[in-house]
């Protein structure tokens, strides 16, 4: 399979990446092209730790010594969207849905270290309703894999039968789960979070376009509102957040290795998350971690749902 490396010593630029994704007319998708795998890669990055403070002020949650979880995807975006707005991506960036994220973390992570980014595709999958394509993203730091992440996205449309190994991923139910905690989201920080995010699309910010395209309204980015679900979840009795527990181990040790580290993310999107609605965050302990759901007002239907593997 041929692959395409793209190096890049800068930020890409927001606008350039919605410019080209315009310009680019794709071509229908066809099972007998071997599409290329697209390298998009930056070495040297420097985390700005007024970014980091940024973040967290935005999505309401408390900041530590170690980077929290979600923070990565933040830096990795605008390589995701590089790779999926390049012209041998046989589909629209602009009709695709992002519909899950595995987010793995290796060790802590702290601000000022120096970490490299890369971001690839996999190849299409035929799935019942469309197709699907995952870009992978890894952190890493002087040479050790800390972070990675899968973000999976769906294409509507029919493209044959579906792929013999395909499954479709399932979380156990809770709908009897207690409720953890409730908040309110606000319709402000709109545009600003989509700046310090990197998902600049227009149906986080600008409630007209997001009508356009068939929303009630404008609606979060996702990361936003997962990283204030994580971040109310609970240890063993509930005493403190597992993300205290770990600061309290970064500031006694800064250990590089997983201790009581979460090893991973699994969260589903299933809705979007309006502005100006009571949010409300279900969570049941299990024996492999917090397995949590995320509701609008009282809709009977989580708008996320995930799993925090302890």
């Amino acid at each position: 399979m041929n692959e395409i490396e793209m190096i890049f010593k800068n930020k890409p630029s927001a606008l350039y990446i919605l410019w080209k994704a315009f310009k680019t007319k794709k071509s229908a998708y066809s099972s007998d092209v071997k599409y290329p795998i697209i390298h998009v890669s930056r070495k040297g990055f420097v985390i700005n730790k007024a970014h980091v403070e940024a973040f967290h002020k935005v999505c309401d949650i408390k900041q530590y010594d170690c980077l929290h979880m979600l923070y990565p995807f933040t830096l990795v975006y605008p390589y995701i969207m590089q790779v999926l707005s390049s012209k041998e991506i046989p589909v629209s960036m602009f009709k695709v849905l992002n519909t899950h994220n595995c987010i793995k973390m290796h060790r802590y992570i702290f601000p000022d270290e120096l970490i490299d980014i890369d971001c690839f595709n996999s190849s299409m999958r035929i799935i019942p309703k469309g197709l699907e394509l995952d870009i992978k993203s890894i952190i890493s730091s002087k040479g050790e894999n800390v972070w990675e992440n899968i973000t999976t996205y769906f294409y509507p449309g029919k493209f044959g039968p579906a792929d013999a190994s395909y499954s479709s991923p399932r979380l156990d139910l809770i709908n009897d789960a207690p409720v953890i905690n409730k908040w309110y989201l606000p319709a402000k920080n709109r545009f600003r979070f989509a700046r310090i995010s990197g998902d600049t699309n227009g149906i986080h910010y600008v409630s007209f376009y997001a009508r356009v395209m068939g929303f009630k309204r404008d609606f979060a980015q996702p990361i936003r509102v997962v990283a204030k679900c994580v971040s109310s979840l609970p240890i063993a009795h509930g005493i403190k957040s597992w993300l205290e527990e770990l600061n309290d181990s970064c500031i006694i040790s800064r250990p590089r290795t997983p201790a009581a580290l979460p090893k991973e993310l699994d969260f589903y999107l299933k809705g979007p998350v309006y502005y100006d609605n009571t949010l409300i965050l279900k969570n049941i302990k299990t024996e492999k971690g917090n397995r949590f759901d995320l509701y609008c007002n009282d809709e009977s239907k989580p708008a996320i749902s995930g799993m925090l593997y302890l």
